[in-house]
């Protein structure tokens, strides 16, 4: 769903797995009943969103960077002429609708 830059480091995809779980474990139901109440959830949302979006922001860097094409996501979404903000925030919706879709798939199977 990404770029080399992030699939090929397990050790970035391992963060990448706990910072989506922070965002996933931030939906409470007093963060969706009271969405403008700072609470420990919502922060929590916050700061894993902000982590998430420097990783895919150093890798964007770090493929600009190289000038080297790839054939993946990533270099489709900025082939696209998008703006950074656009090609992070498609990122982490599909990577976010991967996981629950794929959750939801599995619960109905069992």
């Amino acid at each position: 769903m990404t770029g080399t830059e992030i699939a090929d480091d397990p050790a970035i995809v391992a963060r990448l797995k706990h910072l989506y779980d922070e965002v996933d474990e931030g939906n409470t139901p007093a963060a969706i009943l009271l969405p403008w109440w700072p609470g420990r959830g919502a922060i929590r949302k916050l700061l894993a969103t902000k982590r998430i979006y420097d990783i895919i922001t150093k890798a964007i860097g770090t493929r600009l960077k190289s000038g080297k094409p790839r054939d993946d996501t990533l270099q489709m979404l900025l082939d696209s002429g998008d703006d950074h903000i656009a090609v992070v925030g498609f990122t982490i919706g599909l990577i976010i609708a991967g996981a629950r879709s794929t959750g939801t798939t599995g619960e109905r199977l069992v």
